[in-house]
């Protein structure tokens, strides 16, 4: 039930949700928990803002409340019905903020556009962080080791890192900034780069241009080679996106995002075969560990291909398994469908491609509207959610990463909807645009 109807006020509160989430702030403990600032606040937003309709609104959200169903229901057989529980009420975190969005959208685009780019400009700490971390190892570890490091990563977190749960970040050649994996550090910057370079160009911004640059810059020092091909291939279908966009359907968008996988994973194959530097061993050694994960994950899927292996399950089948292969048994899935099955069986993963399809095709509708603008701030929506998904596909973050990344997602979904509604309507009447004008259409 919406508390209050003063705009300054719903706006302060959603404002505060995203230009949070780069940091989180984990301050206060309930219990054993720490809940960051970000997703107590994202919470509190339906306290705010009528979120009833908009499931009917957006396939998908219907996609993505379907998905919630069911894994709520898994929690009938889940082995860890706590951890099932903390994951569904991450889900929501992107509902509400969506809902949020969805209403400043409408009322005034050029406030969400102003805070996306704030979140940007926040965000240049963390890629400052990747960069300067991976030149200074030892300042790494002195700032994990320390009481700041708490205040933005999960003070268990913390603690697992440097006990049973040993991440990559300890790895001198690699760099989370305020991440403890450099993957998912890489992805997220990665994501915040792509979404600013197409706003820079759709808006015809050059510092906010210099601002994405140096996101993407950051994640070649993060040591994720994932993200460092993405990076290549993501700016070159963005422009490729802009290009064709008129003409682009959502089959020849399907065929193209397959050309361009096809390319990134047969080069990375082939340099991964063929390189004796340093990048080609750190490659081939972790396609051999991913090559035995994903072997268990399809001795489990035939054992149980309906159900799963519900919340928890995985660590306790992966145990013995990790024994016999002489690896640490500690891995996860490493695939976003695959953790969406094991988690919640078959049906949770057919609905996980189902958002990312619809996802997908939403944002292609505001690159299709006939607006160069648009075009270019489409585009980078889109790669910036592919930069997500496509690295998700090897790494442990879900649809939609952390809470870092999902509240950044979820208002750029909303803004692609309104300004495709817009753009549409400025092809019919000029006047129409008006409430549009810090976005010149052409």
């Amino acid at each position: 039930m919406v508390i209050t109807q003063s705009r300054l006020i719903c706006q302060a509160a959603f404002a505060a949700t995203l230009l949070t989430a780069p940091f989180q702030f984990f301050t206060v403990a309930i219990g054993d928990i720490y809940p960051s600032a970000t997703l107590v606040l994202a919470l509190m937003l339906i306290l705010f803002y009528d979120a009833s309709k908009l499931v009917k609104t957006s396939i998908t959200t219907r996609t993505w409340a379907a998905l919630v169903l069911v894994q709520v229901l898994s929690l009938l057989w889940a082995v860890d019905v706590r951890s099932g529980i903390r994951d569904i009420a991450y889900s929501f975190l992107f509902f509400f903020v969506f809902a949020a969005s969805m209403h400043e959208s409408k009322r005034n685009p050029r406030l969400v556009i102003q805070l996306i780019v704030a979140y940007s400009i926040l965000t240049m700490i963390q890629s400052g962080l990747v960069i300067y971390f991976r030149l200074n190892p030892s300042v790494k570890i002195q700032y994990l080791q320390g009481h700041l490091a708490e205040i933005f990563t999960s003070p268990n977190t913390l603690i697992d890192l440097f006990g049973s749960e040993q991440n990559n970040v300890l790895d001198p050649a690699k760099s989370g900034g305020f991440e403890i994996n450099a993957n998912t550090g890489a992805a997220w910057i990665g994501m915040v780069g792509m979404v600013t370079i197409g706003l820079a160009i759709g808006l015809r911004r050059k510092l906010l241009f210099l601002v994405g640059l140096f996101h993407l810059t950051a994640t070649f020092f993060s040591g994720s080679k994932a993200a460092a091909i993405l990076v290549c291939a993501l700016l070159a279908l963005m422009c490729i996106t802009v290009y064709v966009s008129e003409k682009l359907t959502p089959s020849r968008l399907a065929v193209l995002l397959l050309i361009f996988i096809f390319i990134a994973v047969a080069g990375s194959i082939l340099t991964t075969a063929g390189s004796s530097t340093d990048f080609g061993h750190a490659s081939s050694d972790t396609f051999d560990v991913r090559k035995l994960i994903w072997a268990h994950a399809a001795s489990e899927f035939l054992k149980n291909p309906i159900l799963g292996q519900g919340f928890g399950g995985w660590s306790e089948s992966f145990h013995a398994y990790a024994w016999q292969q002489g690896i640490t048994d500690r891995y996860p899935p490493h695939d976003t469908l695959i953790q969406l099955w094991s988690q919640s069986g078959l049906l949770a993963a057919l609905l996980g491609a189902a958002f990312m399809a619809a996802f997908s095709a939403e944002v292609l509708t505001l690159v299709r509207s006939g607006s160069r603008t648009a075009a270019w701030i489409g585009a980078g929506i889109l790669c910036g959610f592919l930069f997500i998904t496509m690295q998700g596909l090897g790494e442990n973050w879900g649809l939609l990463g952390n809470l870092r990344m999902s509240p950044f997602l979820a208002v750029c979904l909303a803004l692609s909807r309104v300004l495709s509604y817009y753009a549409r309507l400025g092809a019919r009447s000029p006047t129409l645009t008006r409430p549009m004008r810090p976005v010149e259409y052409e």
